[in-house]
């Protein structure tokens, strides 16, 4: 007891000293950084900087952030490009399902990193930097702030603007009112048009944010809020469309050449040095990586392209399906059948959707090649010879019989789940008979568990600005034939298409072309559809286009003839009244269907979904705040 009296006792006495000494109360903590002792060097600039670029999560769209593979925006799914195979997993927005969530991160995320960006801000003027030192720091503060609003933007159409660093005192902005979108969108644009011209032009070191990578985000920002103003009657647009026009020619410039395999920008171990990577995530071989690579080969998976997203892709003409005399059917003509449906077309369909083919191997594993066997028909081999053609190197090959995470070879495809027809396997690889591989690989580990697949993943490239690009010049009136070779037809020779010729786009050149949408400008945007095909973009491209409608359909999948599907399984009693999957129309054949018609079921987009709903949570907090239109202030 006495010792314990004494310790209290000179407790209080250090207490009641240190209170008198203003020097002790002024001591750094020695455990931890403040903003007085991070904020002093360039190098702590730096280091402080580095959480930055998490805010660029690897495999997510350009506004999305969902990290990881499970993202059915990533794939396209809610869009006219396919649907997330998954039982009672129907687009939200076709289906009219959206609801006012309580919290989201789609809000407060991007303002979690706007304060830790302002915290540098802040403090530039108090670091030792000199004055080149100062603005390449506020510029690479802008470049990652210009990227948190643009998401809020694209998100909610406008969002709180938060200056500096708050304080529980600055309420004015904690309950004030959202700035308006013009307003706020000239921001971000300011913000990136300083970055540009002042940040280091090489950065701080190979794969960080640069000159380039600045362009590269005012390529992509510019096009969609310029056509997002234009589209929407908000205004014309074009001081936006400039800016993107500006940097995407720029950086075609500077990134003259491409890299001549579009299936190794997606699943290669190394991106460094590859033609057209302006910047990306480099995964090491340290178990700390991402499961990507093992989520396209899983059941998992349920990213599914429809039989519309395939028909985009043109022929190795430069055609649609539709006029083009290469193309030798769908199953909807004659004879043809799955093997002409993807014959002689772009390459791109090729490395994003797996094309058909079959073996008689039931067990066959990637270790024991040898054991395949394969069948007396030349079609069910046509394409393992192709994809073994057109693949990448040794070290990033993507070649069939498919691999499964297992080992094991699947049999055929189109294949389809819940090991429908005796096909092996299954417990994948789709509802829709197409199986989506983009991001696949067979040089990863079948066997691999998550997170420690290290390929490298895109967060900037070429391809994209290059379609960037393309449609910014027509919005300004500058799209010619010079263009479209400085463009389009640069990716066009990378799939085997033949070039575009703009003067041989006439109004009949694609019957299914939507008809208040210009000839060339509908070839424009297919270029865009299929080079950036589950890559994040198709979603945000339907809204700024105001042509949400595109989705409001039901999306189908392969094409079967019930006859031929029941004989082939040498099934004991082949009947056709015992089929085993839904067609969109009666009779012996049609196109495999998941979900049923929104449209008939008298669904459809809404109006109020171009901009999604603020959390109500954010809305009881803030009385300032209003709700985006068309939406109630909770559920």
């Amino acid at each position: 007891m006495k010792n314990i009296y004494s310790i209290l006792t000179m407790t209080l006495l250090i207490v009641a000293t240190s209170c008198l000494n203003n020097d002790f109360l002024d001591r750094q903590p020695l455990d931890k950084q403040t903003t007085e002792t991070v904020f002093t060097t360039y190098d702590n600039f730096r280091t402080y900087a580095w959480k930055f670029y998490t805010y660029l999560p690897p495999f997510s769209g350009p506004t999305t952030l969902s990290k990881g593979p499970s993202n059915p925006y990533l794939f396209d799914s809610y869009s006219d490009n396919g649907f997330w195979g998954s039982p009672n997993s129907e687009n939200p927005w076709i289906w009219q399902t959206v609801t006012v969530p309580a919290t989201t991160d789609n809000w407060n995320t991007p303002y979690t990193r706007i304060r830790e960006i302002n915290l540098l801000l802040d403090h530039i003027k108090e670091g030792d930097l000199d004055e080149a030192e100062q603005r390449h720091w506020r510029s690479v503060g802008y470049f990652f702030k210009a990227n948190e609003y643009y998401r809020l933007i694209a998100f909610f159409g406008s969002a709180i603007w938060v200056e500096h660093t708050l304080t529980e005192n600055d309420t004015d902005v904690l309950f004030g009112e959202r700035m308006p979108r013009l307003e706020l969108a000239q921001k971000v644009l300011d913000m990136l048009m300083y970055a540009k011209e002042n940040i280091q032009t090489e950065g701080d070191g190979e794969n960080t944010i640069n000159r380039h990578v600045v362009c590269a985000l005012i390529s992509r920002f510019g096009l969609f809020e310029g056509t997002w103003q234009k589209y929407h009657n908000l205004s014309d647009g074009k001081n936006y469309l400039q800016a993107s026009y500006d940097a995407s020619v720029e950086l075609a410039q500077a990134f003259p050449v491409l890299h001549n395999h579009y299936d190794e920008l997606f699943y290669s171990e190394e991106l460094k040095g590859v033609h057209g990577i302006i910047l990306y995530q480099n995964f090491l071989t340290d178990g700390k990586g991402h499961d990507m690579s093992r989520y396209v080969r899983t059941s998992s998976h349920y990213g599914e392209i429809s039989a519309e997203g395939v028909a985009a892709y043109l022929c190795q003409d430069g055609k649609p399906i539709y006029t083009s005399d290469l193309f030798e059917g769908d199953k909807t003509t004659g004879d043809a059948d799955v093997y002409t449906e993807f014959r002689h077309r772009d390459h791109r369909l090729y490395y994003n959707v797996c094309p058909p083919y079959k073996i008689n191997t039931p067990g066959a594993t990637a270790t024991d090649p040898a054991l395949i066997e394969y069948t007396d028909d030349p079609r069910d081999i046509e394409y393992i010879e192709l994809m073994n053609k057109i693949s990448g190197t040794a070290n990033s090959t993507k070649t069939l019989p498919m691999l499964q995470w297992s080992g094991q070879i699947v049999r055929e495809m189109p294949h389809f789940r819940e090991n429908r027809y005796n096909m092996g396997q299954g417990f994948m690889c789709s509802y829709g008979g197409y199986y989506v591989w983009k991001y696949y690989n067979s040089h990863t580990p079948a066997h691999s568990a998550n997170q420690v697949n290290s390929t490298d993943a895109v967060i900037f490239r070429m391809g994209e600005v290059l379609v960037n690009y393309a449609e910014a010049a027509w919005e300004l009136g500058l799209f010619d034939q010079g263009v479209a070779d400085a463009t389009i037809n640069k990716l066009r020779e990378r799939a085997h298409v033949a070039p575009m010729k703009i003067n041989a786009i006439t109004a009949d050149f694609d019957p299914k072309r939507d008809q208040t949408v210009d000839p060339v400008l509908w070839e424009i945007r297919r270029e865009r559809r299929v080079e950036l095909m589950f890559e994040g973009f198709r979603y945000d491209d339907l809204r700024r286009w105001e042509k949400a409608v595109y989705m409001n359909k039901q999306q189908v999948g392969v094409y079967l003839k019930k006859s031929d599907l029941e004989d082939a399984r040498h099934t004991d009693n082949p009947n056709t009244d015992n089929f085993l999957f839904t067609l969109d129309r009666a009779g012996d054949e049609g196109r495999v269907v998941f979900f049923n018609d929104p449209v008939q079921a008298g669904k459809g987009w809404l109006e109020h979904y171009y901009l999604f709903p603020l959390p109500s949570n954010e809305l009881n907090l803030n009385k300032n705040l209003k709700q985006n239109d068309g939406y109630p202030t909770s559920n």
